[in-house]
């Protein structure tokens, strides 16, 4: 118990390259969540947009979800995460040369590049995760799966910072270039990578194998808990990152280069959180995965009603900090309650639920042509609040728990 876990993990020389491969993959996609949506949003002057594009992204995670939670376990976890990140890679790559030879195809490559990286992150939690979890002995794995969330927090600091001098000293085309780099050595790093996970040769049905993850999944309601709350920060917390930058330029009329500075302070919250809860693991994981979840859509309700750029600032720390502490505990529960065999389609089926995102994303692009961004994001909140009981009085009544 203590810091000696998060030391210990780093003595496994597959979990480093497995860790190192996902963060560079994060820094690209919180990098992605700033630049995307205001150069979007710079473009078309359209704050819709940046919810079709964040659309975009969650649609193709949970199409890619679907495929593998049925399928998962007939698939090396390396070569699937290979493809995608190379595929990343190229298409990032083609969008910057697209800008050498002036064919405009900025807004399409923002759409383009979404979508891809939706299905990178839908992989990365189904088989990069669960191979960074089998490369650790038993007691390691809940620290190095909290480790490997907190590496996705550490990105919502660098990420941010990072687009935020893209935006202010750099052309757009080397946004992309920045990205087809990140893509090409995550790549790398798991190419010689093996998975030890045991194939299935099931031949039977997708619907057949569909149906085996979720049987699994409804013997367990700290499972079925998560897959409930999942769709809530989804359609209601997530969306909310996309907006925090436009949210702070509006109120406060703040330059992109400090916007991704005080972006990057959720981040910070997020770093901190995760450090804490990966070296303090709590025992009653399915009560804190509820607990934060539930202060997050109170922290966003604040944020949005706030007027002071100090309070603010600080709101975005503890809403990073309680997220990054609910992300953990959702990954680590998945990992700990699943069936060996179909871990990789349990966490499929996490994406499917996350995926659900698309909904909240398209939620904001109806509401922005009624609403401002604050009250947007206030209105996300709330909402975020009620379901939350809801989902929490259902839970109470079918399985006695809470």
């Amino acid at each position: 118990m203590g810091f000696q876990l998060t030391y210990d993990i780093w003595k496994f020389k597959s979990f480093r390259k497995l860790f190192f491969a996902g963060f560079l993959t994060s820094i690209s996609r919180w990098f992605e969540f700033l630049t995307f949506s205001i150069l979007s949003w710079e473009l078309t002057g359209n704050a819709a947009i940046v919810g079709y594009i964040m659309t975009a992204r969650f649609f193709s995670l949970a199409v890619t979800g679907l495929l593998f939670s049925a399928k998962g376990s007939l698939f090396s976890g390396q070569k699937v995460m290979i493809y995608f990140t190379s595929i990343c890679s190229l298409f990032s790559l083609i969008v910057f040369l697209s800008f050498l030879i002036d064919l405009n195809l900025e807004l399409v490559g923002l759409f383009l590049i979404s979508a891809l990286s939706g299905s990178l992150w839908s992989v990365d939690f189904s088989f990069r995760r669960r191979m960074l979890g089998d490369a650790l002995p038993d007691h390691l794995i809940t620290s190095g799966v909290s480790i490997d969330v907190l590496s996705t927090h550490a990105t919502r600091l660098i990420g941010p910072i990072a687009g935020g001098i893209f935006l202010t000293y750099l052309e757009p085309n080397f946004i992309f270039l920045f990205l087809s780099v990140l893509y090409f050595f995550s790549a790398y790093l798991i190419l010689y990578e093996k998975d030890n996970n045991q194939f299935s040769n099931e031949k039977s049905s997708f619907k057949e194998l569909f149906s085996v993850v979720i049987s699994e999944v409804l013997k367990k309601p700290i499972l079925i808990t998560v897959i409930l709350l999942t769709p809530l920060f989804n359609i209601f917390g997530l969306p909310f990152l996309s907006l925090i930058g436009i949210l702070v330029i509006e109120k406060f009329a703040i330059n992109p280069f400090n916007t991704g500075i005080i972006v990057s302070v959720e981040g910070l919250g997020a770093f901190i959180g995760g450090i804490l809860i990966s070296a303090f693991p709590p025992i009653r994981k399915q009560l804190f995965f509820c607990l934060t979840l539930f202060l997050l859509f109170v922290f966003i309700s604040s944020i949005a009603i706030s007027t002071n750029l100090v309070l603010l600032v600080i709101l975005l720390f503890f809403a990073g900090f309680v997220t990054s502490s609910y992300s953990a505990l959702q990954s680590s529960i998945v990992y700990l309650y699943s069936n060996p065999t179909l871990r990789s389609s349990t966490f499929s089926l996490l994406t499917i639920a996350i995926g659900s995102g698309a909904i909240g994303t398209l939620n904001i692009s109806f509401m922005s042509s009624n609403f401002s961004t604050q009250l947007l994001t206030l209105i996300m909140g709330l909402e975020g609040i009620i379901f939350f009981i809801l989902i929490m009085i259902f839970l109470k009544v079918k399985y006695q728990k809470f």
